[in-house]
């Protein structure tokens, strides 16, 4: 009975899930048609880079090859110790402008800091922030920002589809994006980091007048709630119209989830205990089904409704990921344990900068 009882329940988390899916994607998929704006403004997309020689020459013969035509492309240089700064000096011929990043002044987190100054040396309107594994086509931009326009949003936010080659990085993804799909809320949304795009003059507004924001482990989630009452702020699904994707190692997935897990449970260890039984349950028609085989019909179940995630965020791979399933559940809990466990010691990192203080989280 207490078997029944549970698998019962993996079914229903199982349903919640799909319909749950169903309802984000409906709000959040980017349309596949043609957009329209009378007058688009000048945008200037800003990367921040550190330690990047693996991505950027991919990252940026996508980003000079765009057709928007009021384009600047800048590329800080955040510290980095290797050839990256050589990388982006190597693309000026194609108008790609370099900066050199500053020590990281008190008060600060490096990537917020190295944000900031970007916004500060750009020109154009708008501000299209761009990490270095994030890749974009030839419209995106035109087509994102025509987005903003017709939606009168002063800020966009972009969750990347995936079209990795067949690669540990696509295996052994992380739940990094699915998380932000299911804790989506129209009043209380959880932005993401890979692309957002942001009214310039807005930003810098803001980062003077809300200090906290600078310290912020998601400090784009910050500001697109300051927005969204007024009806200033849009997420959306990349697909391949809109055609912006990313290709993330998975030692940098690994980085990114460990860094946010724990934060992303209000830093409470009762809700990452509730989450970590929820992953384990869903586990569990994997295990039974080797004595009772009619367990097979949740396991199928799930299947359908990964590849149902999938069929909306990946390109490629939707079947191996979806079958794959059990595996990437079992590592996002051993992420999330090492998550909490690492904030407590004080030892979480963001591009090799502590990121907690005497064990606290700044």
């Amino acid at each position: 009975m207490v078997l029944l009882l549970l698998l019962g329940a993996v079914g229903i988390i199982d349903v919640i899930v799909l319909l749950k899916l169903r309802h984000v994607f409906a709000l959040l998929e980017f349309p596949k048609d043609d957009l329209h704006a009378a007058d688009l403004p000048s945008v200037s997309i800003c990367i921040s880079a550190r330690n990047e020689t693996h991505a950027m020459t991919q990252c940026l013969e996508r980003v000079v090859a765009t057709d928007y035509p009021k384009l600047e492309v800048i590329v800080l240089d955040d510290g980095s110790r290797d050839d990256t700064s050589l990388l982006i000096k190597s693309f000026a011929h194609a108008g790609v402008r370099f900066v050199e990043g500053k020590p990281l002044p008190d008060g600060w987190l490096g990537k917020n800091y190295a944000q900031s100054m970007l916004a500060e040396e750009a020109s154009g309107k708008i501000v299209f922030f761009m990490d270095v594994d994030t890749l974009i086509d030839r419209q995106t931009v035109t087509r994102a920002v025509s987005y903003m326009q017709q939606h009168q949003a002063a800020m966009m936010s972009v969750v990347p589809i995936r079209n990795d080659h067949w690669a540990t990085s696509t295996l052994m993804t992380t739940m990094r994006h699915f998380w932000t799909l299911m804790r989506f809320r129209v009043r209380r949304p959880r932005a993401v980091s890979n692309a957002w795009l942001i009214d310039r003059q807005l930003l810098l507004d803001t980062l003077q007048t809300d200090e906290s924001l600078r310290m912020s482990l998601q400090m784009e989630t910050m500001l697109s709630r300051t927005l969204v009452d007024d009806g200033k702020y849009r997420l959306v699904v990349s697909n391949a119209w809109l055609g912006l994707r990313f290709e993330k190692r998975w030692s940098s997935q690994v980085e990114t989830s460990i860094r946010l897990l724990y934060p992303q449970c209000g830093r409470h260890v009762a809700e990452v205990a509730g989450l970590f039984v929820l992953l384990g349950l869903t586990l569990a028609p994997y295990v039974v089904v080797f004595w009772q085989p009619w367990a097979l019909v949740l396991v199928v179940l799930q299947f359908l409704v990964a590849l149902y995630h999938l069929s909306h965020v990946w390109l490629r791979y939707r079947v191996v990921g979806a079958l794959l399933l059990p595996v990437t559940i079992a590592q996002e809990m051993v992420l999330l344990v090492v998550s909490t466990y690492r904030y407590k010691l004080g030892t979480v990192t963001w591009k090799g900068r502590p990121i907690t203080r005497g064990g606290r989280v700044i």
